[in-house]
């Protein structure tokens, strides 16, 4: 039955290639071919990605999250978010002695390459209309590992080859203009954009994380890298079950303590020197004043 699949898509590889349905240029050919025979082997996990608040689900562009969560986000009782997009890559299955193999991601011509996934938590609507888009992506999809599975690691951002090309907008997941940052060269690698109304009129926040650099792509040099690599586990130490418990990227956790019904954190993004900004960073796993990883974050875990 496995090898009649084979034929089967085999065929339908080569009519697709024929008929010219697949035309993305560079590496996204070879990407989408790979993709497709990964597909057909029937060895493929995906690894849901949920944005909570206190651990609670539900989160989105239209709702008040304090109301939520239970309790104020970190002070506000009038928190809505205006964005959540991701990138990640180097993403490893994390084994039960602690050692790490390889989740080769699977090219889908849009959300990942074989390399860097997107992870889009907004839907454009609400308040997030200003800045955000329809579609959504909370899953990254991978080949199935060996071993026993206990958790998942990986990077926050873009890999340095890929976040200086010159051609940043030909294919997905690239193309997407409200994560490139050109004037630091490259892309915005995690980017949360939030609205309080406490005070009675809306106060906006940002949080963008992205490399700080200068010079000119492709010769661009970067000071602070700002690439957290964020490790998550079964609290219980057994094997990981993916589809029965996401990853939880909660944003009571990453903004925990900071005063988010005030302008105090404003524009938070690597080189600003605000104590409440180098709380945000903190959390994602970043040593500030250095942008190297710190081993330790609290936004990121497995559904308890």
């Amino acid at each position: 039955m496995k090898l009649y699949r084979f034929f089967v898509l085999g065929s339908i590889v080569v009519s697709l290639l024929n008929c010219g349905v697949i035309a993305e240029k560079k590496e996204d050919n070879t990407n989408l071919l790979t993709g497709l025979v990964a597909l057909n082997a029937l060895n493929v996990v995906d690894i849901p990605f949920e944005i909570v608040a206190a651990g609670k689900t539900g989160v989105n562009c239209g709702s008040e999250v304090s109301a939520i969560a239970g309790s104020s986000v970190s002070g506000s009782d009038g928190f809505y978010i205006r964005d959540a997009r991701i990138y990640v890559h180097d993403v490893k299955y994390v084994l039960s002695d602690g050692t790490t193999v390889d989740a080769n991601l699977i090219p889908d011509g849009k959300w990942q390459t074989s390399s860097v996934a997107l992870l889009d938590f907004e839907d454009g609507t609400g308040d997030c209309s200003a800045e955000g888009s329809a579609e959504i992506n909370k899953t990254v999809r991978t080949t199935k590992p060996t071993g026993n599975v206990t958790g998942l690691e990986f990077k926050i951002g873009v890999p340095y080859n890929l976040n200086h090309m010159t051609e940043t907008t030909t294919s997905a997941p690239f193309n997407v203009t409200k994560m490139q940052w050109t004037w630091l060269n490259g892309f915005i690698f995690m980017r949360f954009d939030w609205k309080t109304t406490d005070s009675g009129s809306p106060i906006l926040s940002t949080f963008h994380l992205g490399s700080s650099c200068t010079g000119t792509a492709p010769s661009v040099t970067c000071t602070y890298p700002n690439r957290p690599t964020i490790r998550v586990t079964n609290a219980s130490g057994n094997n990981w079950t993916p589809s029965a418990n996401p990853i939880y990227f909660d944003i009571q956790k990453l903004l925990d303590t900071t005063n988010t019904k005030s302008a105090s954190i404003g524009m938070c993004m690597p080189g600003n020197t605000n104590a409440e900004c180098a709380k945000v960073m903190a959390r994602t796993g970043l040593v500030s004043n250095t942008g190297l990883s710190s081993g330790t974050h609290t936004a990121f875990y497995i559904k308890p």
